[in-house]
């Protein structure tokens, strides 16, 4: 039985990649690459509890005058497409309908603010929570604010003046 030079070699490339192959496969499983976790959804993280580094959009200006409320106009993402360090916005109907399904929170009361904006304070007295919400003339609306301790009788007017979302009169 003849061997040619050609099954000759290519048998030592196939002794020689074979172990090369397993050494390289193999990984010990404190190097085992972990799948990147998901990211959760905006309103999942206002639903758990935000734990970054501050406040949403926290990084603004100082600048901007008290109650000022146009850095929520340069929010685009809204729903589902927003990453958690902007301050949650999706469009109104949705918003609100969530606050009433996840707080059991009602409208408290409303503040026109001209050229189709406006602020809604929506409060819970069964959950104790409130939510300061601004709506754009394009009828997506944000969480300014929200907290506990809400009690049946509390001004809305003061809370969202205390809370610096509408000016002092």
């Amino acid at each position: 039985m003849q061997t040619s030079k050609t099954t000759f070699f290519a048998a030592g490339i196939a002794i020689i990649s074979i172990p090369a192959t397993i050494a390289l496969a193999a990984v010990r499983s404190d190097e085992a690459v972990q799948p990147a976790p998901q990211a959760e959804s905006a309103r999942q993280v206002m639903l758990d509890g935000y734990e970054g580094d501050g406040r949403p959009m926290e990084n603004i200006p100082s600048e901007i005058p008290y109650g000022d409320l146009s850095a929520f106009d340069d929010v685009t993402a809204i729903g589902e497409a927003q990453s958690p360090d902007q301050p949650y916005c999706d469009k109104r109907a949705k918003l609100v309908d969530s606050l009433n399904h996840d707080f059991a929170e009602k409208p408290a009361m409303t503040k026109q603010l001209g050229d189709h904006r406006k602020v809604e304070l929506y409060a819970s007295s069964i959950m104790g929570t409130w939510t300061a919400v601004y709506t754009r003339a394009d009828n997506v609306s944000c969480i300014v604010s929200s907290g506990t301790d809400w009690k049946r009788g509390n001004n809305p007017v003061a809370l969202l003046h205390r809370e610096g979302i509408l000016p002092a009169t």
